[in-house]
């Protein structure tokens, strides 16, 4: 698993745990709703004028909000598979893998993490939300992160089953974390 995080804002100071938060965040989202976490995802903090000018571009909302998610394939195509299933030598873009006379050897090799997508968090809302709902920035932007990743993976709140089934991922992953309301 890899997360790439990125911080373009000035307004909120990041403590130094809450990297390694956010990363384990994602790694246990993707793990519960995908089954495994080989993929790399983008983590980006910004300002509210930012997020306001990537919610009008991209959604046609001309206002600021807390969390956007990019995902870059479509989240049906996220099927479980087993990189241990490809036969280097018989990939015809590449050359033989495998060194002569190490056939029978086992050869460990490491397959890049796909890109699953980007999420943007804004988080001078999230230091507002943090503090309207009473609880710490490091749950807040780690629920925004978890609801980013289910995004990514997928899942909407667009009626109120998957309003509910979201809701009930976002707190079971934040408890995993030590993150729960």
């Amino acid at each position: 698993m890899s997360v790439e995080i990125v911080d373009r804002q000035d307004e909120v100071d990041l403590a130094p745990d809450l990297e390694g938060k956010v990363r384990e965040a994602v790694q246990i989202a993707l793990q519960t709703v995908l089954g495994r976490d080989d993929f790399e995802v983008d983590v980006s903090f910004v300002d509210d004028a930012e997020i306001a000018r990537l919610n009008a571009d991209y959604r046609g909302i001309d206002a600021p909000t807390d969390v956007l998610s990019f995902p870059l394939e479509d989240p049906d195509e996220l099927i479980a598979d087993d990189a241990t299933d490809i036969e280097l030598a018989e990939l015809p873009d590449h050359p033989n893998m495998i060194p002569a006379g190490d056939e029978e050897e086992e050869i460990e090799c490491s397959m890049p993490d796909e890109l699953l997508g980007d999420v943007v968090i804004s988080l001078p809302r999230a230091r507002e939300q943090a503090e309207e709902y009473g609880h710490s920035l490091a749950r807040e932007v780690c629920y925004l992160t978890v609801h980013g990743v289910l995004h990514l993976a997928g899942h909407d709140h667009e009626t109120q089953q998957g309003a509910a089934d979201m809701r009930a991922l976002e707190e079971s992953i934040l408890g995993r974390i030590g993150l729960s309301r």
